[in-house]
């Protein structure tokens, strides 16, 4: 039994990351230009402040964003850390075209963060919005850890579980809308899991105030929902130090957000 089930779930591995590699460049590319927007509500300072306090006291530390998307936890850190030198990679070039836009002198790199290699390192690195869940499988998620940590020499690596099995709501309907001048556009989606992976297809609705013009996209939205013992399992295999933490605040809170802080690799 215990074969046929891990053939199964490698079955399901292998469908859930053909779907994620096919939609979710889609996806991104025709919504990176809404995703500010959309997420507007997020506290992106808030986040950015547990960062600052990870990093070592000096005045103009090298910082690392895996998975930055439009930028908007490297805007947070320009406004917080003037001086600092800052780097986002992606592996989508429509959202790093949006970053750029934002002009926050920072170096921005078109790469996976399952096998990056950027030859310099930083005083933090970090991955952030639960992407680093977009690692559907043990092997991609030791090769990711492994490319944070080896660019964070004498420094930290901090990530987050943000959708962990502990966390998820099967069922759940969200819907999620904001607006601007110019456009209108809401999210909505029912969470489910299959084989322990998330599997929900939000709908975006988009309206052009101007126009009265409403476009309407659907994705496949795949994650991994690892658990926090899996993913401290997978540390202490790899002889990773880490720091586990509840929430982002300086107390503990039981029911937040699980972040992870790892020693960068020491030279």
């Amino acid at each position: 039994m215990e074969k046929i089930s891990s053939r199964k779930n490698n079955r399901n591995y292998c469908l859930f990351r053909k779907i994620q590699e096919e939609y979710k460049m889609k996806l991104y590319g025709n919504l990176a230009k809404f995703y500010d927007l959309l997420y507007s509500y997020r506290d992106y300072g808030k986040e950015v402040n547990f960062l600052v306090r990870n990093l070592p006291p000096i005045e103009n530390p090298r910082l690392l964003d895996v998975a930055c998307g439009t930028g908007s936890h490297l805007e947070a850190v320009r406004k917080k850390l003037p001086r600092a030198e800052l780097t986002g990679i992606d592996l989508n070039q429509d959202m790093l075209d949006i970053t750029a836009e934002k002009g926050l002198n920072a170096k921005l790199i078109k790469a996976d963060m399952r096998g990056f290699d950027l030859r310099e390192k930083f005083n933090l690195v970090y991955c952030l919005s639960s992407s680093i869940q977009y690692n559907l499988s043990r092997e991609d998620f030791e090769k990711t850890i492994s490319s944070m940590r080896k660019h964070a020499t004498d420094g930290k690596v901090i990530f987050d579980l943000a959708y962990c099995a502990e966390r998820w709501r099967e069922g759940y309907t969200n819907i999620t809308a904001n607006s601007n001048e110019r456009y209108e556009v809401a999210e909505l989606y029912t969470s489910h899991s299959l084989g322990g992976f998330s599997h929900w297809n939000p709908i975006y609705l988009i309206k052009d105030k101007q126009t009265g013009e409403i476009d309407m996209h659907v994705d496949k939205h795949v994650i991994k929902l690892w658990s926090v013992p899996e993913v401290e399992d997978i540390l202490r295999n790899n002889n990773v130090p880490y720091i586990l933490k509840q929430g982002l605040s300086q107390t503990e809170e039981p029911s937040a957000v699980p972040i992870f802080i790892l020693e960068g690799l020491k030279n």
